[in-house]
């Protein structure tokens, strides 16, 4: 079998481009289609297509699911001591771990693409003017609104609490999907004047740093120490000043 498969590659290499077509259709007839395939009652290239033509509002929340969906795949597994815990509903974090020495010790997780800016990694100064410039930045707020109607408050900010650590997808700078940043949910910047809530624009070291790592792992070692710091020292006075509309980076 190997013998022949080395064939069959030796005669794709001397076909043209259009022979390749035609095969790759043949062999497309013959082979199992991917459920979403099935589900739509179309074949990917018509979806792959669909994409490409669609908005940039689209086109980033396709590539927040793929952050999401290399993080399920490439991540989780090096994982030893944790399990996946599946859930189907809407909440605020992605991916539930429980640990399989401790069962009720359990962790969440929220994946974000890092944010970009006319098709660029965004800078974290272009956010806000007194986030460093050798920072990047990212985007972190629910995709959908919406007010409560107990507390009139907007509901698309997260809350502190809500999730456990943040994980930070670096394809924008790196063009690698399988790099990412990983910070402690409390690290982060409030939001001003309410303390309780998670500021939007988060600034995202280049690379793993001592508020940044690289390794998931590292991540949850911090969080089981229960040290408290903030990614970045921001002054009360700039965050008072941005809630003033005094800020131009706003």
């Amino acid at each position: 079998m190997i013998e022949s498969l080395e064939t069959v590659r030796r005669l794709l290499d001397q076909c043209s481009d259009d022979d390749r077509a035609s095969l790759f259709t043949y062999l497309k007839a013959r082979l199992p289609r991917h459920p979403l395939e099935e589900e739509w009652g179309v074949d990917a290239e018509v979806i792959l297509s669909a994409i490409s033509r669609s908005s940039d509002l689209t086109k980033r929340g396709v590539r927040g699911i793929i952050a999401e969906a290399i993080f399920e795949r490439h991540v989780l597994p090096h994982l030893t001591e944790w399990d996946t815990v599946r859930f189907v509903d809407d909440r605020a974090y992605d991916f539930l771990l429980r640990s399989k020495v401790h069962s009720a010790n359990e962790v969440r997780i929220q994946v974000k693409l890092q944010r970009m800016k006319k098709q660029q990694a965004m800078w974290a100064s272009e956010a806000r003017r007194y986030y460093p410039k050798e920072m990047y930045v990212v985007e972190v707020q629910k995709t959908r609104g919406g007010i409560d109607l107990q507390t009139n408050e907007d509901t698309r900010p997260y809350r502190f609490g809500e999730f456990d650590i943040l994980a930070v997808n670096m394809h924008p700078s790196t063009k690698d999907w399988h790099n990412f940043l990983f910070a402690l949910s409390n690290w982060l910047i409030p939001r001003s004047p309410n303390a309780a809530l998670i500021e939007i624009f988060q600034p995202v070291s280049v690379s793993a740093s001592a508020c940044w790592t690289d390794r998931l792992e590292t991540c949850l070692e911090w969080l089981a120490t229960g040290e408290q710091k903030r990614i970045l020292n921001i002054a009360p006075e700039l965050l008072q000043r941005r809630v003033r509309g005094k800020d131009p980076s706003e």
